[in-house]
């Protein structure tokens, strides 16, 4: 696999850390929403959330380095 190098430019961070912000807050409300829930439609909320989880930890990386 070939590395690639990018530019960083303010504006790509901005648009990253705004990324980081939506996905923190679908994180929590996808939580909240299991919460709420039993059975099968709390299974899908909770895959849901580690979707999110796995995304999020994806953009943290990329904030990172």
């Amino acid at each position: 696999m070939e590395n690639h190098t990018m530019t960083h430019t303010p504006d790509y961070e901005q648009n990253l850390e705004h990324t980081h912000e939506l996905l923190r807050c679908a994180l929590a409300t996808a939580y909240a929403s299991a919460d709420n829930l039993q059975g099968l439609n709390r299974d899908v909320a909770l895959a849901v959330v580690h979707f999110i989880a796995q995304v999020k930890a994806s953009v943290d990386k990329l904030m990172i380095g």
